[in-house]
């Protein structure tokens, strides 16, 4: 799939170095997903390996220079209901630059208007600002909070975990 400036492709072996150099050592994500930073590249060549074999993972890169951004995600855990669940991570180089929403504006073009798919869902650390304004300036509404979900790996706090979700009628690209 292709944006104005991304690339979302495929993930492949050769991702590895790539991947672990442009986020896998990222501590500001450890705030948020439990796996970060990473320690090691076989941290990373185990989560490229998932990312392989799963048909609704993408990296994405920047079409001219090539450079990988992050990677995003949308598990599918309910086809029938046409629910999917989506999820991306911007390496903290890359931040701040709109990659995060062309991305997700992307995805949410394809399952939601190209494969029908009736609602899209979003979870997010309370703690997130930058990922709670984007969701809420695409239009997802605030369905739930799930009480201390999520540990802040540096301070070893709790923090809520937020669900959004947006449907097909409510989306606009």
């Amino acid at each position: 799939m292709e944006t104005k400036r991304l690339l979302l492709r495929s993930f492949c072996e050769n991702d590895v170095s790539a991947c672990y150099e442009s986020w896998g050592q990222d501590r500001q994500l450890g705030q948020y997903i439990i796996s970060y930073p990473m320690t090691d590249i076989r941290q990373m060549e185990r989560l490229v390996h998932g990312f392989i074999s799963n048909k609704n993972a993408w990296l994405i890169t920047d079409k001219r220079s090539k450079t990988i951004l992050g990677y995003i995600t949308m598990d599918v855990p309910y086809d029938l209901l046409g629910v999917g669940e989506i999820g991306y991570v911007i390496g903290e180089k890359h931040q701040k630059h709109g990659y995060a929403r062309e991305a997700v504006l992307c995805l949410l073009d394809e399952y939601l208007i190209h494969r029908n798919f009736y609602l899209i869902e979003a979870k997010c650390n309370e703690t997130n600002a930058a990922s709670l304004n984007l969701l809420k300036k695409l239009g997802f509404q605030s369905d739930a909070r799930l009480r201390g979900r999520r540990i802040d790996l540096r301070t070893g706090g709790r923090n809520d975990l937020l669900i959004f979700s947006i449907t097909r009628d409510e989306f606009v690209l």
